[in-house]
């Protein structure tokens, strides 16, 4: 038994030399199939390099050794061989498939020049041979060029700014964040972190947890809300009341790393971001405003007179507000007609004027015949008002918000 294995491998031999000089063996027809990316992400290229083999004759041949050598930008970058450990059985063809991978990492550490480019130039050589000793000597020799794509770093753009909720204490906004995967190949969706500042003043910050992947040449939105209270804004400005909007600025970040971008193709390498920064004002709350609209008869007699003293307060904020105190003395002529405390006072409604009519009495007989003569005449009366209308819930960081009650001028008393 021994000897009978022994013996194996040299008659095997045998037979191939004297195959080797037999007329009817014909030499296998090897030709290049494809050249394809099988696979690509931020950590590299996966190349499949398919080599057809035909075996034209009647018995079994050795698959054939296969050496290689990758060249970027016409340097050499890696080679590599690959041999064959199975046959090609008679009259057959197979196909050879032969992966060639390399990271990105090595690449832009091999050529620096790549760093920022969107694709590279490639060129892959081929030596084919049998370990067969009629083909010896005989090298098949293939080359094939074509590109491959580099990695590129998520686009951020601004979507849409919407306010979720407002009040006298503060503003909600939401900021849709268009991230764009430029990429043939899917990426996970990044992390952002992002920051608002008013006039260079930081006032928040946070981040925004990326979860999922972005399709290859698509996009996808992240909403981020945040929440500014008013006095954090004014501490940061001072005061901005009146002012109708604060101009602010939205900066947005991505890390590369938290991608798996490649650290080696960013110029200097480290912890970069790429970062949008935008600008976005805010609507900032508005002073309501209190003016004085005139005096409206409403019953004459000859010993009391009944008068209507109108007040409009406008709010110019997009949210409603409610009056908690209103508190007035009016002179007319110098003579005092209403002087005290509203009960219940109305709401303002967003964007809105409301009229408040404030009663006034006339009793004593002086000023009713005083009153008489100047509503007959057609005359002007001069008037002067004095208090404050108070607004609820308080302001934060200024106390309760009262808006002063104070002006004075002519007018003629007004027919209902």
């Amino acid at each position: 038994m021994k000897n009978r294995i022994f013996f194996l491998p040299v008659l095997v031999f045998v037979f191939w030399s004297c195959r080797s000089f037999d007329h009817t063996t014909q030499e296998p027809a090897v030709s290049l199939n494809s050249v394809t990316i099988a696979g690509i992400s931020f950590s590299g290229v996966d190349l499949i390099v398919a080599v057809d083999v035909e075996n034209p004759n009647s018995f079994s041949i050795p698959m054939p050794d296969i050496d290689w050598e990758l060249r970027v930008n016409e340097a050499s970058f890696l080679q590599g061989s690959q041999r064959g450990r199975r046959s090609v059985r008679r009259w057959q063809t197979v196909t050879v498939a032969l992966p060639v991978s390399f990271t990105f990492e090595g690449l832009y550490r091999s050529f620096a020049s790549l760093v920022g480019l969107r694709e590279a130039a490639y060129n892959i050589a081929l030596g084919v041979s049998f370990p067969i000793p009629l083909m010896a000597d005989k090298v098949f020799d293939f080359e094939f060029s074509g590109t491959f794509p580099l990695p590129q770093l998520p686009v951020l753009s601004l979507g849409q700014m919407r306010v979720s909720s407002i009040d006298i204490s503060g503003i909600e906004l939401a900021w849709d964040i268009i991230v764009e995967n430029p990429n043939m190949f899917p990426i996970p969706f990044p992390s952002l972190t992002w920051g608002y500042n008013v006039g260079g003043v930081p006032v928040i910050s946070g981040n925004f947890p990326g979860t999922g992947t972005i399709a290859a040449g698509s996009a996808s939105v992240a909403a981020i809300c945040a929440s500014f209270v008013y006095a954090d804004i004014f501490s940061a400005l001072g005061s901005t009341i009146n002012t109708g909007e604060v101009a602010g600025n939205l900066s947005l970040g991505i890390t590369p790393a938290g991608i798996g971008f490649p650290q080696s193709a960013l110029a200097g390498g480290g912890p970069v971001q790429t970062a949008l920064s935008v600008p976005a004002n805010i609507p900032i709350f508005q002073m309501p405003v209190v003016s004085f609209q005139g005096i409206t008869r409403r019953a004459l007699g000859f010993q009391r007179m009944e008068f209507a003293l109108n007040l409009i307060v406008e709010n110019r904020n997009v949210f409603p507000l409610d009056i908690d105190e209103l508190n007035y003395e009016f002179r007319v002529n110098s003579n005092l007609w209403a002087g005290g405390r509203m009960d219940n006072p109305p709401r303002i409604q967003a964007n809105g004027r409301t009229v408040i009519s404030i009663p006034a009495v006339v009793s004593a007989l002086p000023v009713v015949t005083e009153l008489v003569t100047v509503i007959s005449r057609g005359e002007a009366v001069t008037y002067s008002g004095t208090g404050k209308v108070s607004f609820v819930p308080e302001f934060p960081g200024k106390g309760k918000l009262d808006v002063p009650i104070n002006f004075t001028g002519n007018t003629r008393i007004l027919t209902p």
